[in-house]
């Protein structure tokens, strides 16, 4: 255990539990606290310990966390505070409880030293977690002030994720200490024009999701190559990203493209991504650098996460995961060459689904499973599945209760029962109910 501010078996106490609390081991240290691992009874929970210094500079601290206890965490997902921590006999507070990560969440920061390399659906999974927690944390009108690689975790088999560092999060536009991270600013946050906010919180999570899934800076190309160094911007974050910022893939100024051998990953992942994904990044990073009603809402980053995890298909050649681009084929284009192997793709089968709220795209792809999401309009619902793609030959097996009806090109009808198999030999129509599925085999 190392040598820190507790010690292994000194005694605590959780003021609203009034509960003895044991401290056990260290798991980490930082600026501001240390982190430990604690007991009571038989429960183990994670106890964030500030350094005295640091309270004196941060007044509003305890005032915040008390709010964030009384209020509840707005999904499991945050780490959230539960109850304030003294030592024994002292009405002064010195850290919270909350709850411990588990071992198998890893830091973003190892995402980005490939210490873990994902699957694109993996990834799709940790955005629209990303996105659905920041929307409830801003629908409860609070915001969370310092969105960075610091304070995201992920699992990375199931793309579940979990966000710290929770003591940051306060009523939105409140004034406080805590600004952000430099490089994750929304610049009118960083150039000191407004108190951090929920548009500052969507600035950041499009940087964040940016590094997710381009492995990089989104302003940071051939400008940091020529920028002279200033020891008051070492990593030159407030000149590229606050004060004059210029996106990396901007259509119409091409003075900050990635350089080949210094920003690879950009350039070897964007043209991977369907034009849906790059035109919400241009977006958040052109009209929304300066524009905070400009930014991608959310919403509209949840409803794209979930098009691209259902628009992965897999190279019949190399196995490789790649995207199929709607776009491309409303325009009557191909797609692209395979980003493993590199030979030419062909579309693969697909299902349009059509209901009251929108339509969804889906390929079709052997283990694919279809939720009320998909098939009864009811928005991110994945809680069970209602159909799963079978190959061998390729259908559509009914885990639902309801029948289906498919009627194919040739006018011929078939009722599908529940835990029945619809074949799906060629193109094809069927109704789910609610909904509308319109099949395209080639």
């Amino acid at each position: 255990m190392m040598e820190g501010m507790l010690k292994r078996g000194q005694a605590l106490i959780a003021r609203n539990m009034q509960s003895a609390v044991e401290i056990e081991d260290a798991l980490g240290e930082g600026v501001r606290a240390e982190l430990y691992r604690a007991r009571i009874g038989n429960a183990h929970y994670a106890l964030k310990w500030y350094r005295p210094e640091y309270l004196a500079g941060d007044p509003k601290l305890w005032e915040r966390l008390k709010a964030a206890i009384g209020s509840g965490t707005p999904t499991e997902q945050f780490l959230w505070p539960f109850d304030l921590v003294s030592h024994p006999r002292s009405n002064t507070f010195g850290g919270y409880l909350m709850p411990i990560r588990s071992p198998e969440f890893i830091g973003l920061v190892d995402l980005m030293r490939r210490q873990a390399e994902p699957s694109f659906r993996v990834l799709s999974l940790m955005g629209f977690s990303l996105a659905h927690s920041l929307l409830k944390l801003h629908a409860a009108g609070l915001c969370y002030r310092d969105i960075n690689l610091g304070n995201v975790f992920f699992n990375p088999g199931t793309g579940d994720i979990r966000l710290g560092d929770t003591d940051n999060v306060d009523v939105n536009l409140t004034p406080g200490s805590i600004k952000g991270t430099p490089g994750f600013m929304a610049p009118e946050v960083a150039n000191g024009g407004v108190e951090p906010n929920a548009a500052g919180d969507r600035y950041s999570l499009a940087v964040l999701l940016f590094f997710i899934f381009l492995a990089g800076h989104p302003l940071k190309g051939k400008r940091e190559l020529t920028l002279p160094y200033d020891a008051a911007d070492p990593d030159q974050s407030r000149r590229l990203c606050a004060l004059d910022p210029v996106f990396i893939f901007d259509p119409h100024d091409e003075s900050n493209r990635p350089q080949p051998g210094v920003h690879d990953n950009p350039l070897r992942l964007w043209p991977i991504y369907p034009g849906s994904l790059r035109k919400l990044f241009t977006r958040a990073f052109t009209v929304g650098l300066y524009d905070p009603d400009a930014r991608v809402m959310e919403n509209e980053w949840r409803k794209e996460m979930c098009a691209l995890r259902d628009a992965i298909f897999y190279c019949p050649s190399c196995g490789a995961e790649n995207f199929f681009d709607l776009e491309l084929a409303r325009q009557k284009k191909a797609l692209g060459p395979c980003r493993g192997c590199h030979l030419a793709l062909g579309n693969p089968p697909r299902m349009r689904l059509r209901a009251a709220n929108g339509s969804q795209l889906v390929t079709l792809r052997r283990g694919v499973q279809l939720f009320a999401h998909h098939l009864e309009g009811d928005l991110y619902n994945f809680e069970n599945p209602l159909a799963e793609v079978v190959t061998g030959p390729l259908g559509l097996k009914n885990l639902s209760l309801g029948q289906w009806t498919s009627r194919g090109q040739n006018g011929s009808a078939m009722e599908v029962k529940a835990n029945e198999v619809l074949p799906l030999p060629a193109d094809c129509r069927i109704n789910f109910g609610k909904t509308v599925g319109e099949v395209r085999i080639s």
